[in-house]
């Protein structure tokens, strides 16, 4: 098993600016494998980081309900819990602020000219995908799907996890859109996190070209009619 991949760009600064490091690695490291547990000695092996300082920040999230102790014959082992109070908030900032968004985007980047709006949805966006759940990609644009199939190749290569990604185009989603088709209502609705464009850009792609006038003009009538 890997530990997930850390960056020194914005969003791992971020995250170090919220916790110390020993806490940050070991709820990056928890929380990106939410359906199994970790023994000390096995968590100190991985993150390569002092007995006291691990043991200390252990206990201090177990003891606030963040994780779970449970011994297991000569070992005590933690695990995430998911009915903490703050479970899903933390999953989000871990998502946007660890290694695995990033390695996405360092996979993708030679392609973004050809893409709209790319974003990750579904279970880890929302925060409670478990260790075999995909990666949700959405890529709105005019890539090659040969390429979206390399890319995905790559990434499970690197981190071990699956990439499903979906290919649109804004004439697909528009309709879909309209037409109230349930793979697509699925797609718009729910977290996401965005890797190029925004949630403003898919509003546009799925506003109606009359009501993109409402507010504009008298009765959202458009000048041309």
């Amino acid at each position: 098993m890997n530990v997930p991949y850390m960056s020194t760009n914005s969003n791992e600064l971020l995250g170090e600016c919220l916790f110390g490091k020993v806490r940050r690695q070991i709820l990056s490291t928890l929380m990106s494998h939410p359906d199994r547990s970790f023994y000390v000695l096995e968590l100190i092996r991985l993150l390569q980081s002092g007995r006291g300082a691990v043991q200390r920040e252990l206990e201090r999230l177990s003891r606030v309900g963040i994780l779970i102790r449970v011994r297991r014959g000569n070992q005590v082992h933690f695990r995430v819990n998911r009915d903490c109070l703050i479970y899903r908030e933390l999953r989000s900032i871990f998502a946007k602020t660890t290694g695995l968004v990033e390695t996405l985007e360092s996979i993708l980047e030679p392609f973004f000219p050809e893409m709209g709006i790319v974003f990750i949805h579904g279970e880890y966006a929302a925060g409670t995908a478990g260790d075999e759940s995909p990666i949700r990609l959405a890529v709105v644009g005019d890539v090659n799907p040969g390429r979206l199939g390399e890319c995905a190749r790559l990434f499970q290569e690197r981190t071990g996890r699956r990439l499903a990604a979906s290919l649109w185009t804004t004439r697909e989603l528009r309709r879909g859109f309209t037409l109230g088709d349930s793979a697509v209502g699925s797609l718009l609705g729910g977290d996401k996190i965005f890797l190029r464009g925004s949630r403003t850009d898919l509003d546009v792609i799925t506003t109606r070209q009359e009501d993109l006038f409402s507010g504009i003009f008298p009765g959202g009538t458009r000048p041309d009619r």
